[in-house]
């Protein structure tokens, strides 16, 4: 019996002898994993861009084995209640795409890949993929498994999860397929290669019944909740979160938590919103952009329909950037009888700004 047989075996023993038929909720509690508290666990030498980030606080949650045990039994109906049974496996050598630590563990011959964010991503199934994939070839090192014998390498079983609670509008649940991002091609040809991983809403009010089978899914949702209705009312950022944790200490929501790793997540979310408004003024600066260039490209169109638009015209509605002036143009350019016409209903037009 090889290495890998051996644990897999260890591990399948645990679980049986961790089912239960009941999974009551239990009050919140200090948890008890130590190593989750360590600093190091804490800190994430990944990279956005040139910036070091600090974990969000939903990965800070994942890295307690009850808290991840928590997640994994509302996500799938099972009944484990046995931490012990949750090996967390952290990837260090992952690739530089998230302000996020990857969320990852195993139970059984099963490892789940959890990613959370509050900017929605259309790239999840390939990060998921590079992260599995990253995960197998330190896997087939590690218990020295033999790729080019006769015999079948059964390999653990990926389950991909990202947890989106953004401001966005998003459905509850949503499946992401690797292969919608692979080129067209011309051949008929199958996919040789598939992932997919599912998008949970885990906004408060939405997918009710994983919040209510989950303390962590539930407490986190209610936990940001606070902080933006703290800044609705135009409270600073750092107040904000801190009345939030405060909150949560007092209502007992994952109150020991909240009381163990307080700074952490204060440093967390502090860049956590941060980087959400950041993302909203950059989705919002190209959108406006974006119907910037349609518009300029709409006009030029149809005047073009008049026959060759002239340079210097092309480069001073080209340099046009507002929106409401452009609209003006383009209602001049369908009702130009002709491209002077145009000219001249421009002039008259900027003679009236």
């Amino acid at each position: 019996m090889n290495k890998g047989t051996k644990e897999a075996t260890n591990t399948m023993t645990k679980e049986k002898a961790s089912m239960t038929a009941g999974g009551a909720e239990k009050t919140d509690e200090t948890p008890k994993t130590e190593q989750a508290i360590k600093t190091g666990q804490a800190q994430t030498d990944k990279q956005d861009g040139n910036r070091e980030v600090v974990s969000d606080t939903f990965s800070l949650l994942m890295e307690y084995p009850e808290y991840a045990l928590d997640v994994y039994n509302a996500l799938n109906g099972s009944h484990y209640d046995d931490p012990a049974v949750v090996q967390i496996v952290t990837l260090k050598q992952g690739i530089s795409l998230t302000v996020r630590n990857d969320a990852s563990f195993i139970i059984g011959r099963r490892i789940s890949f959890y990613e959370h964010q509050s900017t929605y991503n259309p790239n999840m199934p390939l990060r998921h993929a590079i992260y599995y994939f990253d995960y197998l070839k330190r896997w087939v090192k590690d218990n020295d498994i033999d790729l080019y014998g006769k015999k079948r390498v059964m390999i653990p079983t990926p389950h991909f999860v990202v947890f989106y609670n953004g401001v966005e509008s998003r459905p509850d649940i949503e499946e992401m397929m690797l292969s919608t991002s692979f080129y067209p091609v011309k051949e008929e040809s199958e996919k040789a290669l598939e992932v997919k991983c599912k998008v949970y809403n885990i906004n408060l009010g939405r997918n009710s019944w994983l919040a209510e089978s989950s303390k962590i899914i539930k407490g986190y949702g209610i936990f940001v909740d606070k902080i933006r209705s703290y800044r609705k009312t135009e409270m600073e950022l750092g107040d904000a979160i801190d009345h939030a944790i405060d909150d949560c200490i007092k209502e007992n929501i994952l109150r020991g938590f909240f009381v163990n790793r307080r700074d952490e997540v204060r440093n967390a979310m502090q860049l956590d919103f941060t980087w959400e408004r950041r993302e909203q003024l950059i989705r919002k600066e190209e959108f406006t952009d974006g119907k910037i260039e349609g518009k300029i490209e709409d006009i030029l169109e149809i005047l073009g329909e008049h026959g060759e638009v002239p340079q210097e015209l092309k480069n001073e509605i080209g340099l046009e950037k507002d929106p409401e002036v452009l609209t003006k143009m383009l209602k001049m350019a369908a009702q130009a009888k002709s491209i002077e016409d145009f000219r001249a209903k421009l002039e008259e037009m900027k003679c009236c700004l």
